[in-house]
This record gives C-alpha cells, sequence and structure tokens, in this order.
C-alpha cells in the first residue's frame, strides 16, 4: 500500500551574508571547493576523491533544511508551534549557502559503507556547506554547526558578526556562569527511529544566542523529507510554500525588504555627483595629479572645478598643492580625469628623510621643518615628505557641511547634515560608501548623517568640552551573481524594479555586465541586504568609486582570467596611518583641518562655474612661489596607472569592488 506523502511547513531564511567569490589578499577565489576538488577522475589506482554539489532535491540536502527548519521555529515560534517542530522545513539556505559532498574511495571494488552524519557507500561521504564569507576555509560541516548562524541572520537587527555565537563567528566559545537550559529537540535519521539526546547549551558573547540541544518526542516518528519528496501546494503570491493540513495558519514567507527613498539633492553641485560619468572628484578633496611641468605626480587639494564651455564635455579642476610652511607653489589646472587619482586609490610612499622614515609617529603639525630644511636632519625633498605627511594628517579628520535640522535631546542634540568631509574625501546623503561591517566588501547608500552633541552633566566642577558622536544610516547592498547562460534570455535580477539604487551603480553595473555575460556566463546586480541601517562613522571605509571610470582595464583583466567581476582592491581611510577603525578628530571647517599645509587665503569655491580668463589662478593662492621641482616618481612606480594594483596599492587592505 502506497504510503501518504508527508507534509512540511516551509520556513524561510530572512536575508544573507553568503558570497559565492570572495577576495584573498588581492586574488578571487571561488568560495567553495576548488575546481581541482571537484574533478572526479579516479587516479592511478582507481581511487576517486571529489567534492558533488548537492541539489534541493537531494534527500541530504532536505535532510539538512529539516533539521534546521525544526530547530529554527522551535527557538523562534517557541511552544505554540510545537506541533509543527517535526513537520518544518527550511525552503532554501540563505542565498550564497551551498551544500558539497566530499566523496572519497578506495580503489574500485573496495568501497565500503561507512557510519557518519551523512551515510553513503564510499569510504567518505561528509557534507559541507559553504558560503561564510571569510572564505571556502570556513565551512559548515553539520546542520547543528550552522543552526547559530542562521538563527542570527534571522534575529540580529544590527548585522553585528559580535552578536553570533557560531563556530565561525565565535570560534573561542565561552562558558556562562548560570545553569544551563536544558531545551531539545528530536533529528530522525532516515528510515530510522529517533535519537534522544540531550545536554547543556554551550553560550557565547553577549548578546547570547543558543543553540538547541535535542530531545525525544513522544508519538509515531514523523516520515522523514529524505524519504519522499515534499508535496508542493498552489500559492497564491510568488513565495512558494509547500503544502500544509487543512485549515492550518501559515507560516508565511518573510516580507520582501523595502529599499529607503534616495535623498533629492540640494543643489547643482549635489545633484552633478550622483550622476554617472561626471568628475571623478570633488572641491574639498585630497587627490594625486599629474604634473606635466615637471612629469611629476603630486599631493594636492581641489578648490574648484568646472565644465569646459566648448560643448566638448571636457572637465577642469583647480588643484592647490599640499606643502611645508616656508614653500607653497602655484594652483596647477588638470584637464583630464586619467591625470587625477582619489588618495584612497594608492598607497603613500614612505617619506624621503631618514629622520623622518626613523619616527613615523610625527604628525605633519609636529615636524620643525626649518631643521628639516636646514640640512641637520640629513638629506631628504622637503616638498614631497610635507605633501604626503599633510595628507596622511587630513585622513584622520571630519567635517560634517550644510546642516539640515537640529533636534533638541535630554543631554544635547542631533544635528542632521547633507555631507560630510570625511578623511580625504567628501561625502553626499545618497552617496555609496565602503564599510568595514562583515567581511568589508559591501555598500551603505547613505540616507542620514548625525553628529550627536552630547553637553557635560551641569554638577561637573570642571568645565569639559560636549563630546559628540557621528553615524550615518542607509541601505546595505552586496554585489551578487546569478547563471546567464543564454546572452539572449538574460534572468532578471530582484533589483530590477528598485529605483533606489543610486544611478550610479546601476550604471556601473550594466557597464559590467555587458563584459561579464557573454566571457563568463554570469549576470551581477545589486542584492538589498539590510535596510535604514545605523553605521558608526568609523565603520566607513571611503567613498565608492564605479569599476568602469577608475579601474576599467584591471576588470577587464580579471574578467578574461576568470577571477569574477568584483576584485580591485583599494585603500580604506586609516591605513595610510596605521590608524585603522577610527572616526577622527573633528574640525570647525575644510580649510582649517589642513593648516599651514596650505597658503594663506586659500579658498574652496564650489559650484561649478568656469572662472575667468585672468581669474583663474587667483583662486585659492596665497603666496606665489617658484615651481616645486620635486618628482613623486623618484619614489614611486607609476608605469601601470590602470593596473589592477595602481601604484602602491597594498593588496592586504580589505575592500574589493
Amino acid at each position: 500500500m502506497t504510503q501518504p506523502l508527508t507534509t512540511f511547513w516551509p520556513i524561510f531564511a530572512v536575508k544573507s551574508d553568503g558570497h559565492d567569490v570572495v577576495n584573498q589578499k588581492g586574488r578571487v577565489v571561488r568560495n567553495g571547493p576548488t575546481q581541482e576538488q571537484l574533478d572526479r577522475t579516479p587516479n592511478d589506482q582507481g581511487q576517486c576523491d571529489f567534492y558533488r554539489l548537492i541539489e534541493k532535491d537531494d534527500p541530504k540536502h532536505m535532510d539538512w533544511r529539516k533539521k534546521l527548519g525544526g530547530m529554527l521555529l522551535r527557538e523562534i515560534g517557541g511552544k505554540q508551534h510545537e506541533d509543527k517542530w517535526q513537520q518544518t522545513i527550511l525552503w532554501d539556505f540563505p542565498e550564497n549557502y551551498k551544500l558539497y559532498e566530499h566523496i572519497k574511495t578506495k580503489a574500485d571494488g573496495q568501497a565500503k559503507t561507512v557510519k557518519n552524519h551523512s551515510g553513503g557507500g564510499h569510504d567518505r561521504q561528509d557534507a559541507y556547506l559553504y558560503g561564510y564569507p571569510k572564505g571556502p576555509r570556513k565551512r559548515y560541516r553539520s546542520p547543528g554547526d550552522f543552526f547559530p548562524h542562521l538563527l542570527w541572520l534571522s534575529t540580529d537587527e544590527n548585522n553585528d558578526y559580535q552578536n553570533c555565537t557560531c563556530k565561525m563567528c565565535s570560534p573561542v566559545q565561552l562558558e556562562v556562569e548560570r545553569p544551563a537550559m536544558k531545551t531539545d529537540v528530536t533529528i530522525k535519521r532516515e528510515g530510522g527511529p529517533s535519537v534522544n539526546t540531550s545536554g547543556p547549551i554551550v553560550m557565547g558573547r553577549n548578546p547570547i544566542v543558543s543553540i538547541p540541544a535535542q530531545r525525544a518526542v513522544s508519538g509515531p516518528p514523523t516520515q522523514s523529507p529524505a524519504m519522499k519528496p515534499a508535496t508542493p501546494a498552489p500559492a497564491p503570491t510568488p513565495a512558494l510554500a509547500l503544502s500544509q493540513p487543512p485549515n492550518a495558519q501559515q507560516i508565511r514567507a518573510p516580507a520582501v525588504l523595502q529599499s529607503s527613498p534616495l535623498p533629492q539633492p540640494r543643489g547643482g553641485e549635489q545633484l552633478t555627483d550622483s550622476r554617472y560619468g561626471q568628475f571623478i572628484c570633488r572641491t574639498g578633496e585630497v587627490v594625486w595629479f599629474f604634473r606635466p611641468k615637471t612629469s611629476a605626480w603630486g599631493l594636492g587639494l581641489v578648490v574648484r572645478r568646472w565644465t569646459v564651455k566648448d560643448n566638448s564635455g571636457g572637465k577642469a579642476y583647480l588643484v592647490q598643492p599640499l606643502s611645508h610652511p616656508y614653500d607653497h607653489a602655484m594652483p596647477e589646472v588638470v584637464t583630464a580625469d586619467e591625470h587625477l587619482k582619489p588618495w584612497l586609490a594608492w598607497s603613500a610612499p614612505s617619506c624621503t628623510f631618514p629622520y623622518l622614515q626613523q619616527n613615523p609617529q610625527l604628525r605633519y603639525d609636529q615636524v620643525d621643518w626649518n631643521m628639516l630644511l636646514s640640512g641637520r636632519y640629513g638629506q631628504g625633498i622637503a616638498d614631497v615628505d610635507a605633501s604626503i605627511m599633510a595628507a596622511k594628517a587630513i585622513d584622520t579628520t571630519y567635517t560634517p557641511f550644510e546642516r539640515l535640522k537640529t533636534v533638541p535631546l535630554a543631554s544635547g542634540e542631533d544635528r542632521h547634515y547633507n555631507g560630510i568631509y570625511l578623511g580625504a574625501e567628501k561625502m553626499w546623503r545618497g552617496d555609496p560608501v565602503r564599510i568595514r561591517i562583515g567581511q568589508g566588501i559591501d555598500l551603505l547608500v547613505i540616507t542620514d548623517i548625525v553628529e550627536r552633541v552630547t553637553a557635560a552633566p551641569a554638577q561637573t566642577k570642571t568645565p569639559t568640552q560636549p563630546s559628540s558622536q557621528v553615524w550615518v544610516t542607509g541601505d546595505i547592498y552586496s554585489y551578487s551573481t546569478m547563471p546567464a547562460p543564454d546572452p539572449s534570455k538574460l534572468p532578471t535580477p530582484p533589483s530590477a524594479t528598485n529605483s533606489n539604487i543610486p544611478i550610479r551603480m546601476r550604471e556601473d553595473m550594466a557597464w559590467r555586465n555587458h563584459m561579464l555575460v557573454p566571457l563568463s556566463q554570469t549576470l551581477a546586480w545589486w542584492r538589498l541586504i539590510s535596510t535604514a541601517s545605523r553605521i558608526d562613522m568609523a565603520d566607513i571605509k571611503g567613498r565608492w568609486y564605479e569599476t568602469s571610470l577608475l579601474f576599467e582595464e584591471s576588470f577587464a583583466k580579471a574578467v578574461k582570467n576568470n577571477e569574477g567581476g568584483n576584485g580591485i582592491w583599494m585603500n580604506a581611510r586609516g591605513d595610510a596611518t596605521a590608524v585603522g577603525r577610527s572616526t577622527g578628530s573633528p574640525r570647525p571647517d575644510r580649510i582649517a583641518a589642513f593648516g599651514s599645509a596650505l597658503p594663506k587665503g586659500t579658498q574652496i569655491v564650489d559650484g561649478l562655474e568656469a572662472p575667468s580668463a585672468t581669474g583663474a589662478l587667483d583662486i585659492g593662492i596665497g603666496t606665489s612661489a617658484p615651481e616645486a621641482a620635486f618628482s613623486l616618481d623618484d619614489f614611486m612606480n607609476v608605469e601601470h596607472l590602470d593596473d589592477a594594483g595602481g601604484v602602491g596599492v597594498d593588496f592586504e587592505h580589505d575592500f574589493r569592488f
């Protein structure tokens, strides 16, 4: 007699941090078994040792999901859903998490069945779940190993890896002093009786997320989904559901994330910066710029920019070189984007003076430039060293600008701004920025910039300056791919209708896919993974730049070498000074942040209007000085400006485009 199919309640993974490719020290690798590990060819002795992808309808895949689904419902749904704990199945693993089976046999005819959690007729046949963002070496060996991470993904609104107690996020599990809770769950073997085990829960770092232990449930065992597939039932919505008992309350799929509306630009300059293919660099930013008179690259401040009025669409920048207090060069006009590079695109070389090399802790304002120029500290090039040290000093500052509103608080106030100078860069609301959260490969689109100013308590005897904390809020996006075997019939990514992805990100992704699809049969897209997230300013690595505008040749080379489409590295704010994660020090205005590295009277001119023919060099100049004769080319390799490594790029830094 044919047995009826067992019905299961579907439960869905709300979000994912999984990645199908990862960047490890400048090299893009598959986040799973290597190509050699996937090779099933036996060796000369007839032995096989390979990995195979386990498909969703495979009994082993379903067994993992049944166990995870039951534990997740028990942990989140509680006792009120206890009758469904044994009939719940995870609809699918979180996106980009894939289950592989390691198959290892002896010579032909010598294979034997062994008892392990995966079963099978080979000497070794274990299953591993890949996708964890730190790379293929971080894989989960069982549903119990992965469950704490799945629970964290489903419950932690802050996306803080410190809150996850899985073995990957918390390799050192801390014991708690209070008595352990005794909560259990039954996990059946395929085609066998229930196994009853119990034990205390191992707790990790606060906030605590517990791993359910196991216990027996009375009554006849429920048929495992590994025996027969779950029966699909018609669903009124695009989110599929498995068949359910009559008159049962449906466990619904999680609501689709709704992206936050993009802030509207408040002026022409902000509008220009929000468009694709406009100015690479912005006023008030520190940049590397090429100096034709000396055939050298220098460091300077963009004090003005404009569009050339000859209908050519050309752009021009006025750059004030950085220097020491006793010699300031004239501003220079740069008329090509290829002659400008963001400060974070390259790593600064060492100083030329041995004294400064031996005292790297010295800041620009702590150097006795007179002594240095007199030769008492040895030989070197003061202009070069001053520009490097001035740029490093700016890297640790911030200045918010264009206050929008002030919200009073009991102990201070929240000040909301439209933009902020952070380190060497200028950021607006609506800008995508690179963040340190997780593995540092995701982007946040800024919707608000907040400075919380807290006044000192009135009863304090010693007056102190008000303290401040700065953060941004916005949506977080992750680079994702999907198979696209037929270029004439491209799949539609879920973000296709998301108008809140900045146009710069959308246009750049379209440019990437123009090369990715025909060469790698994959389609890339920006996946929304979190909305209205609050990120501390210290966790912002820097502005995001279009690969199509800044790293075109490097991207083409990576795709042709089958290294993926998201593998161009760039420095982060705080790397040049080895400070790392830090908000930095506030400065009252942008020019004041540079101190004596700029000539007196330097001004930043906002807007996009071209200067008059006679007034171009009257802007941003203090006292004039002879043209600087130094050449950074003597200390930097600039032969391959568009190479993947750029100039002196430090591939240890953790960001990829």
